[in-house]
């Protein structure tokens, strides 16, 4: 399975698609929603026919740079240092005095009159902060100056009056203080084979080309993102817009189950609509040309007799997904993320 699937701006529903079971089950999404809801068995609009309301460009036989099909050394090496960070950490520094400007990993514990109050404690898991750059009430962290990592100690401080909590308001408090440590030079982690297996490859040369593969998939990718953006489209079922629609009203259940409320709910409070409708009419130039799109990638499809089918999913390392995201789904993001793109780029003129 691939390292990363391509993120790239398609129909910006399928792009949402991507992230969502790129990793696994998203937390954006409800997990009651219905990917496939409106496909058919080929990742299909059904009932649609969409080569008779789309306009397309040219799309066979269209010049193309011969850097797509190359990986630039510069893009591999961002994507493993993105990787690398998981991996890297910062030298922890325990002989000597903070001073202004440290960065430094703390534990506290806040009480007012002796009693602890809520939201005032790490928990004992540690947070970094950084003097005279991180935000916190009054002169805390310049109290922190001259103690040394290992050390626990009281300050006091005093919140503002208009702080925003009731039982905090102008309150004095104390805060116990351990000091962990001061955060030095980043010692970066070195890509290894165990590093490479974590992410299910057989080493690093395996893992590093699949990273090629994945940009330039990307690239070939965008060739046929900007045909798409080129095609027209005389009436848009119902259904499609609908689709779009709810796909981007889905990704706000996440939110709203987390606020405790529905999602026409937190676009009103949370976002300021009138309503859910208000919303949508709001996005529907945005709808409309996502809805476009989708409809001249299927076009090129039925023009072309592309489909995809069960053992190509397996071979894609989708089939985990089928479950939550549905066989539909999954073959029309893939039918649209690197089949048609693809087929564009082998019936090109790569110069």
């Amino acid at each position: 399975m691939k390292l990363i699937k391509p993120a790239a701006a398609i129909l910006t529903a399928a792009v949402i698609g991507a992230q969502l079971f790129a990793c696994g089950k998203s937390d954006s999404s409800s997990g009651s929603y219905d990917y496939s809801k409106g496909l058919d068995s080929n990742g299909y609009f059904k009932g649609v026919k969409a080569a008779e309301l789309v306009t397309l460009p040219q799309y066979k036989g269209i010049d193309i740079d011969s850097s797509v099909l190359v990986a630039d050394d510069a893009a591999v090496q961002e994507q493993v240092d993105g990787v690398l960070s998981k991996y890297s950490s910062h030298e922890q520094i325990k002989d000597r005095a903070v001073e202004d400007g440290d960065t430094i990993n703390i534990d506290y514990v806040g009480s007012i009159d002796g009693v602890e109050f809520s939201g005032g404690s790490t928990g004992g898991m540690g947070t970094t902060v950084t003097i005279g750059v991180t935000n916190y009430i009054d002169d805390f962290l310049e109290q922190l100056i001259g103690h040394t990592p290992g050390e626990n100690f009281d300050i006091e401080v005093t919140f503002p009056e208009d702080y925003g909590k009731d039982d905090l308001n102008g309150k004095d408090a104390i805060f116990n203080v351990t000091i962990n440590y001061i955060e030095g030079e980043l010692i970066t982690a070195e890509l290894t084979d165990e590093i490479a297996a974590d992410y299910g490859f057989d080493s690093v040369d395996a893992m590093l080309q699949d990273i090629r593969d994945w940009l330039i998939a990307n690239q070939k990718f965008q060739v046929f993102v900007g045909l798409l953006e080129q095609a027209t489209c005389s009436d848009i079922p119902e259904t499609v817009l609908n689709y779009v629609i709810g796909y981007d009203l889905e990704q706000y259940s996440y939110y709203a189950a987390m606020y405790g409320v529905t999602v026409e709910e937190l676009l009103i409070q949370q976002m300021g609509y009138e309503s859910k409708q208000a919303y949508i009419d709001a996005n529907m130039e945005y709808y409309v040309t996502n809805a476009t799109q989708y409809l001249a990638a299927q076009a090129i499809a039925e023009l072309e007799g592309l489909t995809v089918s069960a053992a190509d999913l397996e071979e894609a390392g989708y089939t985990e997904f089928i479950e939550d995201y549905g066989e539909p789904y999954l073959k029309q993001y893939l039918l649209f993320q690197e089949v048609i793109p693809d087929f564009i780029v082998e019936n090109g003129n790569v110069k």
